[in-house]
């Protein structure tokens, strides 16, 4: 999706779009905007891993996440967006969708193994 911008700059660069066409600079924003959304979404986990060793594995495309479950601090949906969910760790956050297989029994895991966690709106 961030790609998309590219033969609009290359069009306009070598003049196809003719003289009334959008400048240069409209495709170039449009190219890093959506460069940057499509990073966002990808840094999303996909998948919530329970290790045999009690540590938690978030894996995304870009990044694989472990912690431990004693270092969350809390888990908190988002209010301004419906669906997603922050799990604050000693060294961070983790930004979730609530709607992924695996997450209830990361809840579950949470609470049981760190009830000094807090569950927010989850």
């Amino acid at each position: 999706m961030g790609l998309a911008g590219i033969p609009g700059i290359v069009a306009t660069a070598l003049g196809k779009l003719g003289p009334a066409g959008p400048p240069v600079w409209v495709f170039i924003l449009g190219l890093g905007w959506l460069s940057f959304m499509s990073y966002m979404w990808l840094r999303f986990p996909f998948e919530i891993r329970i290790r045999d060793d009690a540590k938690i594995e978030f894996r995304s495309l870009f990044r694989t996440t472990i912690i431990s479950p004693t270092e969350i601090k809390f888990v908190r949906a988002k209010r301004y967006a419906l669906g997603f969910v922050d799990v604050v760790h000693q060294s961070g956050t983790v930004h979730l969708l609530n709607q992924m297989d695996g997450f209830h029994d990361f809840i579950a895991t949470i609470k049981s193994l760190n009830p000094a966690a807090k569950i927010q709106g989850c």
